[in-house]
């Protein structure tokens, strides 16, 4: 499950659809981090699903069809990033999980920000430099952010790496 995305960006670069071979590239780096940072199969496999559906979904233009698909999407990706950085972090330094819960909520919550901030504005250079396809009105941004910061706070529930 782990490399899947590479081999789904395989097929799409026999159909010649360059754009979804680089998302789902992007889709597969996130999959060997994932690889790399967890030890257990369960965890492997949940993030990569995660992001191979991310990545899938946008080659096949399903947000285009399925208007809530965007936001699903987003708590997901953010909650499996999230969860991957606070993992790592805990595997690093074990007394992280030893922060007091509203402590760990504002560290998850703020690596959300950021990861989702970035995720936006990757939106918008796809926008300006790729294809104008892509959604970016202001409302579908500023909803894509809050409901990836709810994903990553998720994150803090997690005391014990991986």
């Amino acid at each position: 499950m782990c490399f899947s995305a590479l081999l789904v960006a395989l097929i799409y670069g026999l159909q010649e659809r360059w754009i979804d071979v680089a998302v789902l590239l992007l889709v597969g780096l996130g999959q060997v981090v994932a690889f790399l940072c967890f030890r257990n199969g369960y965890a492997r496999g949940a993030t990569s699903l995660v992001m191979l559906i991310a990545g899938v979904s946008a080659a096949e233009q399903v947000y285009s069809s399925i208007w809530w698909w965007d936001l699903v999407i987003h708590f997901l990706c953010l909650y499996v990033l999230v969860w991957i950085a606070w993992n790592y972090a805990l595997r690093k330094s074990p007394s992280r999980g030893r922060l007091l819960a509203r402590q760990r909520l504002a560290v998850c919550s703020l690596m959300g920000l950021v990861l989702a901030v970035v995720w936006e504005v990757m939106e918008l250079l796809g926008f300006l430099l790729v294809t104008p396809d892509i959604h970016i009105p202001p409302l579908d941004t500023i909803s894509d952010v809050i409901v990836g910061v709810l994903g990553a706070a998720l994150v803090a529930l997690h005391k014990k790496s991986r």
